[in-house]
């Protein structure tokens, strides 16, 4: 089979040919539709910045995907061969795929087929919008726009929550303020802070950094309203962050903030929910993509993610059909 390779840490990927995955009992094989690229967590991989004992060349390219279910484990139940399916698992750019069972989720929707390929960006933003318990009539801002930072708001506003967000990205502005945030502030016209605090002079009920960015993190504390006992602000730790993280301590002191640390995609509830928004056309994913990619042009657009052409891309999805 044709599988996306990363052949030098990041530098370059390379379309190769491997064998295809032997099935284990608890898993089943996809023959892949619609793989979906994360700019953010799988470029930390495919930097060299999160390897987790991955030596070079390593088919890790990849962890969400959608498609069509060609073999099975005998103790796989629940699941029919020729089945469409969403799933969670690496590598995913590939022409087919091994999955965990308790990771592979049933497409009612064929038609949604793309737009699921990215279902785990919207998956960790639930997550972390359950931790902090986000609910109707708060004010939500998250901080930074990329694919997770998109999805989060989305579902802030799904759940009532007034939802601010903030970008440096004139691309990405435009997009978010069209279809994921009620206001979105341009941070390169100067702290998000001081602008957000001028319209809401207390600041905002929860704050979620989505960027991984040790750099952000002090000013959007600065967001959080203060508050007493189990009555400050929320502070979400939604990006990973690739290095030892410090900040100024007095700023969430001082503020009595509650901190949250949520981590991957949830429990299948959460997952199952969010790939039924999805798939309704509550959650929009289908705008955020920007570029839809034939299998046979992935690695040369994958190889363009380690360069500076990477801040022209929004979602990808890789097209195996």
């Amino acid at each position: 089979m044709k599988i996306v390779t990363i052949t030098e840490v990041g530098k370059k990927a390379e379309l190769m040919e491997r064998p295809m995955p032997e099935i284990d009992p608890n898993s089943v094989l996809i023959k892949t539709h619609y793989s979906g690229v994360s700019i953010g967590t799988e470029m930390w991989v495919a930097t060299g910045k999160r390897l987790e004992g991955r030596t070079v060349p390593f088919p890790a390219a990849g962890y969400q995907l959608t498609g069509e279910i060609v073999k099975m484990g005998e103790q796989v139940t629940g699941f029919e061969v020729g089945e469409r399916v969403v799933a969670f698992a690496s590598p995913s750019h590939a022409q087919y795929v091994k999955a965990n069972k308790d990771y592979v989720h049933k497409l009612a929707q064929p038609s949604a087929a793309k737009a699921c390929a990215l279902f785990v960006m919207p998956s960790v933003g639930a997550h972390a919008l359950t931790h902090a318990d986000v609910n109707t009539g708060n004010i939500v801002l998250v901080v930074g726009q990329g694919l997770i930072g998109q999805c989060t708001a989305q579902l802030a506003r799904l759940r009532g929550a007034y939802v601010v967000a903030s970008e440096v990205s004139k691309e990405r502005i435009a997009v978010s303020e069209k279809i994921c945030a009620d206001w979105v502030i341009d941070a390169s016209q100067g702290p998000v802070s001081e602008q957000l605090l001028k319209r809401f002079p207390e600041g905002a009920d929860v704050v979620l950094e989505s960027t991984g960015f040790q750099g952000l993190l002090e000013d959007a504390m600065k967001c959080v309203r203060a508050g007493g006992l189990n009555k400050g602000g929320k502070f979400v730790f939604e990006g990973w962050y690739p290095d030892t993280v410090s900040y100024t301590f007095s700023i969430p002191h001082g503020k009595q903030l509650q901190c949250f640390y949520p981590a991957f995609i949830g429990e299948r509830p959460n997952r199952e929910g969010v790939l039924r928004l999805i798939q309704s056309g509550k959650l929009e994913i289908e705008p955020l993509i920007s570029h839809l990619v034939p299998w046979s042009d992935s690695a040369k657009v994958y190889t363009q993610l380690f360069t500076a052409d990477r801040n022209r891309f929004n979602g990808i999805v890789f097209d195996w059909t």
